[in-house]
């Protein structure tokens, strides 16, 4: 097991994680091929958190849960061993699991490490070297080689049409990060509720796109939870709430412009993780410049004093790529879950996994909560289901 230390005290990092890594890597060739079989409208589509495409499927391949897989022809054919069977309730595990680690590790690294956007930036340099040695050719025999995971094969134009999704991610992403460093993990979800609020605003901004009359209805308690969880927080912070707003902002800018970008072909190989691996790579390189300009000057000093606090760099080490470890490993697990399930299934599995990760960090870092912010959050979360479960009718009727 990993070890992190913050502080005198120390949390085992189960060895689980490096389980959902295999699980992430392992059987990705092989549902690659499957995958390129089937016919081109249903090989993808745009995902509802994450602004890229994913497979569909739930309606194509028919995987519940590990069971039957669909094939393009229409036959049924059995599942071929115990990890065919465990790939997705294990991707729903990892989703869960990791999710609630990542949030108790990058709040407890910001106690002690307040430099967010480095922070950041440093959790996705650790997806990258993951997602790179993932496409390293590895040589099996004389004059071969092969990778871990199918290389993509992009060119620059393709590059620069991505790169508005990657600026949209590399600032959603450090401006996530920017607000736990100021407030509550709790309050931070609870902001991100208001995430389909600017999806709905800007869909009819930039594309014209105006939803059935519940999907607006169900935005309602989500504002009003909000309202009241932010006016009766104990540790509320403006720097807190403005981020998580401004991070909203960015995610749903990202799945506009995913939006136009991937109605078209790109290149070859791009599976729906080798597109979440391209998107890292670029907000990588555009979020850390950024983050060394506005942290730079003072990452030095406060870097070595928080060493000198944890008692080594080793540890401070640690904290960091066990960080950046459950960052990634929850994203993966969140692509290949979210994408073989129905999106009722998802709506609920995401709002059981938001109070998941609600409840047990107000427990773990003893965040009193009063009972009407309590109410507010509550209702801000019933809300965002209402809102999903509205959308999901509204696709399949226009399906």
């Amino acid at each position: 097991e990993i070890i992190l230390v913050t502080g005198v005290q120390t949390c085992a990092l189960p060895i689980c994680t490096i389980a959902l890594l295999v699980l992430c890597a392992a059987p990705v060739h092989a549902r690659e091929h499957q995958l390129s079989r089937l016919p081109r409208h249903a090989q993808c589509r745009s995902h509802p958190r994450l602004g890229v495409t994913e497979p569909r499927l739930a309606s194509t391949l028919r995987i519940r849960g590990g069971g039957s897989v669909a094939t393009a022809g229409g036959s049924v054919a059995a599942p071929s061993g115990l990890v065919d069977r465990l790939y997705v309730p294990l991707a729903f595990v990892g989703w869960f699991l990791m999710n609630i680690q990542y949030s108790m590790l990058n709040k407890k690294v910001l106690m002690v490490w307040k430099f967010p956007w480095t922070f950041a930036a440093l959790q996705l340099l650790v997806g990258s070297l993951w997602i790179c040695g993932l496409w390293l050719p590895l040589p099996t025999g004389r004059d071969t080689s092969s990778s871990i995971r199918t290389r993509p094969s992009v060119d620059m134009a393709a590059m620069w049409q991505l790169l508005p999704i990657s600026a949209c991610l590399a600032l959603g992403h450090a401006l996530s990060t920017v607000a736990p460093a100021y407030g509550t993990v709790a309050f931070t979800n609870v902001v991100k509720t208001l995430e389909p609020l600017f999806t709905c605003a800007l869909s009819a901004l930039f594309l014209g796109q105006i939803f059935s009359l519940p999907v607006y209805l169900s935005l309602v308690p989500v504002i009003a939870g909000v309202l009241l969880a932010s006016t009766n927080e104990v540790s509320f912070s403006m720097t807190s709430l403005v981020s998580g707003l401004f991070s909203n902002l960015f995610f749903a800018l990202r799945a506009i412009s995913a939006k136009g970008v991937m109605a078209s072909p790109l290149g070859k190989n791009l599976s729906t993780t080798n597109m979440y691996g391209l998107l890292t790579l670029q907000s990588l390189a555009l979020l850390l410049p950024l983050a060394l300009l506005m942290e730079g000057p003072q990452l030095a000093a406060g870097t070595a004093a928080t060493i000198a606090e944890i008692g080594g760099a080793w540890p401070f080490v640690r904290m960091l790529l066990a960080t950046g470890v459950t960052h990634y490993v929850y994203n993966e697990c969140a692509f290949i879950a979210l994408s073989a399930v129905h999106p009722v299934t998802h709506a609920v599995a995401n709002t059981v996994k938001r109070v998941a990760v609600i409840v047990i960090t107000v427990l773990y870092f003893r965040n009193p909560m009063t009972r009407l912010g309590t109410a507010g959050t509550s209702m801000a979360i019933l809300g965002v289901l209402l809102y999903s479960l509205a959308k999901a009718r509204d696709d399949r009727i226009k399906a």
